[in-house]
């Protein structure tokens, strides 16, 4: 992507949000054109201003243009998330829901700047009519044969085997079309058991006839999902290979207005528990580069035999609320089920638009129930320790400006984690590691993560870690692809909306952090206490022949003020010659008069 030119005032930017709106007006006219010349119905799009802006809707039935005041609030189907950071003393600000200010701060210095050029996607266009039919002529599709209805309610098709389950096996897997899938994004994998997996995508445009070769003329579901056996998979989703329904339809799906969205999982206790996002459309789209015009309202589990993958059960979450989500991400130790938390807010004009960050989004926060019981009510880890009070509730990691899509796993008995910087606004990938859940987290990678083929008119997003390592011990990576003006780019050549694969090399996370030692006792010695003071002399004796000692009759002693001093005692049984070097102590040590040395 082209280095753009830095973005240094209110007023730039304010102009330059324009830009956007008018090339998207002139890609319609050109994709309209070329509709109608294919004998085509031109592709829907939806671009929308910030609130205070004109927003432009344009269908193959009509066109409206809409005005709303600029002292409106932001029209939404639900009130807007004032954004707050959550600390330990404002966490309980996270619930509050209130209509969001209009605010244009001072750019902040580390925010990065948006291309104004090629910005990241934000009009997310979807065709809402069924694909025409296919001519009656066309050959049946090399899946056709494999297409069957399942007790479980699900269209099942087969679609072929990878060359392995490696980052380079899977990655030539998913370049292609998939059967029936000509592009998706936001892929999860959780595992079944043994050699079994169940891949579950975002917004999936699938065709059974074979006839398509753009996502125009394809149908579109929400959720779509991919049973991994070995290395060979099968489609499964719901309704009719005519018209497609998502997966999972959670408590009720209407295409762009309300739906569900994979989010963490695991196999506990002979089911697969999967949390769901309940996303609800918002009324405005926001432009570039204040995000994707929905968000979450509520989150659920979902339950599923892992053999045939049938609903058995389908109920909110313990927390149920959004803000954030727990359940984001699912992982356990021997211990205990962890649930990461983020927001997955997208659209920033819920948060005072794109220049108000850092959002969110950015924060991790976690929670935990006792080892596969994700119905208990969770604790929570907060700033001093873990409550059962999410008010208490303080992140564990902060990062970046829009979002810290922080994707982290159990492996061999270490956590590792992978996330695409800022989301669908960045360009780069980080691994870190870690003893536990809550960290000291360690950053082993950080670099450029450039889409399939290194396209310049591609984004990448949703940085996604496999539950296995490969046969050389390196870990699974999986990122989505997607086009930045994805009508313009992408709608003619889905292959750049397929995730990738690569693999990463495994890295050993750092020890827990050692505690201190505690410091040793601390131990008075009394000072010590002598009656006679030391000799500055040292003395040789020689001893008596005999083992009696007399006291002595005469003394005799020679004494000078050199530096060296001799002195001869005489007695009858033993005599003692002393020299007595430099002193070396205050005269206070000195003997008292009338004393010999020690």
């Amino acid at each position: 992507m082209a280095t753009p030119d830095p973005i240094t005032s209110a007023e730039s930017r304010a102009t330059g949000r324009w830009a956007p709106v008018v090339a998207a007006l002139v890609t319609v006219v050109i994709v309209a054109a070329a509709s109608a010349l294919a004998g085509e119905a031109p592709p829907r799009l939806e671009v929308a201003t910030s609130p205070t802006s004109t927003a432009v809707v344009e269908s193959s039935a009509a066109t409206s243009t809409s005005t709303a005041p600029s002292s409106a609030p932001m029209a939404t189907t639900e009130p807007s998330v004032v954004r707050t950071k959550p600390t330990p003393s404002t966490a309980a600000a996270r619930d509050v829901i209130a209509t969001a200010a209009a605010i244009e701060p001072a750019t902040p210095a580390d925010a990065p700047v948006p291309d104004a050029d090629n910005p990241a996607v934000v009009a997310r266009p979807i065709p809402l009519e069924s694909p025409p039919p296919p001519p009656p002529d066309a050959p049946p599709p090399p899946w056709a044969g494999s297409t069957v209805f399942t007790d479980a309610g699900y269209v099942s098709v087969e679609v072929g085997c990878a060359a392995g389950t490696d980052g380079p096996a899977l990655d030539a897997f998913f370049a292609e079309r998939v059967g029936p899938v000509l592009g998706w994004d936001y892929q999860h994998v959780y595992p079944l058991g043994g050699d079994r997996f169940v891949w579950i995508f975002q917004d999936t445009f699938v065709e059974h006839s074979g006839t398509a070769t753009t996502l125009g003329r394809s149908g579109f579901v929400h959720n779509a999902a991919l049973l991994q056996e070995g290395t060979c998979f099968r489609l499964l989703h719901r309704g009719s290979i005519f018209a497609p329904e998502p997966f999972e339809v959670g408590t009720g799906t209407r295409t762009l207005s309300t739906w569900f969205w994979p989010m963490g999982g695991e196999l506990h206790g002979g089911q697969l528990h999967i949390v769901w996002a309940e996303m609800v459309k918002d009324a405005v789209d926001p432009t570039p580069p204040d995000g994707l015009g929905w968000h979450p309202r509520r989150t659920w589990i979902g339950t599923y035999d892992p053999v045939t993958l049938a609903r058995t059960g389908f109920a909110p979450a313990p927390n149920s609320g959004a803000v954030p989500i727990y359940g984001y991400v699912v992982a356990s130790d021997a211990t205990h089920t962890y649930l990461f938390g983020n927001t997955f807010e997208q659209n920033l004009l819920r948060e005072g638009g794109y220049w108000s960050g850092p959002h969110s989004a950015t924060e991790v926060y976690l929670a935990r129930v006792p080892r596969g019981q994700l119905f208990a009510a969770p604790m929570y880890k907060s700033s001093s320790g873990w409550s059962s009070d999410p008010r208490d509730a303080a992140s564990i990691l902060q990062r970046h400006w829009v979002e810290f899509p922080f994707q982290p796993r159990y492996i061999d008995e270490q956590w590792v984690a992978v996330s695409a910087d800022d989301g669908y606004w960045g360009d780069a990938l980080t691994v870190d590691v870690a003893r536990d859940p809550w960290g000291p987290w360690t950053t082993v990678a950080t670099g450029p993560l450039l889409p399939r083929g290194a396209d310049p008119l591609m984004n990448t997003y949703h940085a996604h870690l496999a539950p296995w390592r490969d046969a050389a011990g390196n870990l699974v990576v999986t990122v989505s692809n997607n086009a930045r003006n994805m009508l313009a780019h992408a709608w003619p050549r889905p292959d750049r909306y397929r995730p990738m694969a690569f693999a990463w090399p495994w890295v050993e996370a750092p020890p827990r952090p050692t505690p201190p030692p505690a410091p040793p006792p601390t131990t008075v010695v009394p000072p010590a206490v002598s009656t006679t003071a030391p000799s500055p002399t040292t003395a040789t004796t020689v001893p008596s022949t005999t083992s009696t000692t007399t006291p002595p009759t005469t003394s005799t002693s020679t004494s000078t003020t050199s530096t060296t001093s001799t002195t001869t005692t005489t007695s009858t049984t033993s005599t003692t010659t002393t020299t007595t070097a430099p002193p070396t102590s205050t005269p206070e040590s000195e003997p008292a008069p009338g004393e010999a040395g020690p």
